[in-house]
């Protein structure tokens, strides 16, 4: 029988792990750098920038990391750095950096810790910041504050300056009824003109309403704005397009080509009177800078006529207007016959004109031109004036003129 063995009692056999193992380090491996990727070339707009790593592994512990970021690339002089960032979920941790300064060049890395172990960064990558882009804002040309505009007025501002590698510009006009722009009536963006930019609405604003509007600069390309022009504040008459007048006289110029006559005459005044007792004076001074010639008037030679007043009624929101009085050469500016109730039955109008007594207060329009009506049996040059726009005066109906009628 074989002897049985037994342990040594000053050595009792023990079942648990070595104490060795109490003392084993954990691991850390290096992260990924993941972006921006190497010489990444980013926009002073597209800040702030990120910083993404694939996650390390540690053999224990949960691993956190810390972030560098320098001009240099030993790390010597440090403008962003962040510790102890705790490990993101799906296999990737990311930082978002404070915003750095522009057209400057940087490095950066990543290493992992855990478990009192710090792993080793990822090799340094450089990115570089573009220059900074601004854009002035524009300034405006017209209209500017308090002005009164026609339906359809330019809107027109000096280009703005620009500092940085701009791209293109480009121009929004907005125009609101309240200077909050809330709600925006009419927005438009326009190419960038030559020294200057401009915008005309393509349909008529509101008549007779105070209104407001701005413009903007825009590199899209950048992603950069200006700030807005301040709110300018305008109102709209009922300014006359000739091109959308229905002529109202059978043998005159139909307002699309008087429009494209040269305009060659300004008036320096309107003075009416529809009263019947002031015979329905009608005088329109102008200047002329160029010499209009004469014509006989319906071949009567001692009859020299070289212009007609023209007349214009805003009837049902649609503007028609033709020919009237002729003047004669040496006769001044003035002629009679045009009351309040003459000056339409007795006008020779082919429209609703030939029913038109316009009211006192009414808006009603003036312009000059070389010899139009009966044209172009009587046509010389085809030359305009301005066209003003004033309302109806009748005395005998209350209204008060101011100075004498000159005839």
């Amino acid at each position: 029988m074989a002897a049985c063995s037994k342990s040594s009692p000053t050595k009792p056999t023990s079942t648990a792990a070595p104490a060795e193992a109490d003392a084993v380090t954990g691991s850390v491996t290096v992260p990924q750098a993941v972006s921006p990727a190497a010489n990444a070339q980013i926009r002073n707009v597209d800040q702030p920038v990120t910083l993404v790593v694939a996650n390390a592994v540690a053999t224990r512990g949960t691993n956190a990391y810390d972030f560098e970021v320098s001009t240099d690339t030993g790390f010597a002089t440090k403008v962003a750095t962040k510790t102890g960032v705790a490990e993101g979920a799906g296999g990737r941790t990311t930082i978002t950096l404070d915003r750095l300064t522009p057209n400057a060049d940087y490095y950066w890395h990543a290493r992992a810790q855990a478990g009192g172990t710090a792993g080793p960064f990822t090799a340094g990558r450089k990115f570089s910041i573009g220059p900074a882009v601004t854009i002035d804002t524009p300034v405006p040309i017209g209209p500017l504050s308090g002005a009164q505009t026609s339906a359809r007025p330019a809107f027109r501002v000096r280009n703005a300056t620009r500092q940085g590698p701009a791209g293109p510009i480009t121009y929004k006009f907005d125009i609101a009824t309240a200077s909050t722009f809330n709600p925006i009536l009419v927005t438009a963006t326009v190419a960038e003109g030559v020294n200057e930019t401009g915008f005309i609405p393509t349909s008529d604003l509101p008549i007779n309403a105070p209104l407001f509007w701005r413009a903007t600069a825009i590199d899209a390309t950048n992603a950069v704005s200006s700030a807005p022009t301040t709110a300018l504040n305008f109102t709209t008459s009922l300014a006359i397009d000739l091109s959308r007048v229905i002529q109202s006289y059978p043998a005159a110029p139909s307002g699309p080509q008087v429009a494209a006559w040269r305009q060659t005459a300004t008036i320096q005044s309107v003075e009416q009177d529809g009263n019947p007792a002031a015979d329905g004076i009608m005088c329109i001074a102008f200047t002329t800078s160029d010499n209009w010639p004469s014509t006989a008037f319906f071949g009567a030679e001692e009859v020299q006529v070289y212009a007609n007043q023209w007349y214009f009624a805003n009837i049902g929101g649609q503007w028609y207007g033709g020919p009237g009085e002729y003047l004669r050469v040496g006769r001044g500016f003035c002629k009679t016959g045009q009351g309040t109730n003459a000056i339409g039955p007795d006008g020779g109008w082919n429209t609703v004109m030939a029913s038109w007594a316009p009211k006192v207060g009414e808006l009603v329009g003036y312009m000059i031109s070389t010899p139009a009506r009966n044209w172009p049996g009587m046509r010389t040059i085809d030359e305009r004036s301005d066209i003003v726009v004033q309302p109806w005066r009748d005395t005998s109906l209350g209204s008060k003129v101011a100075g004498a009628v000159r005839r």
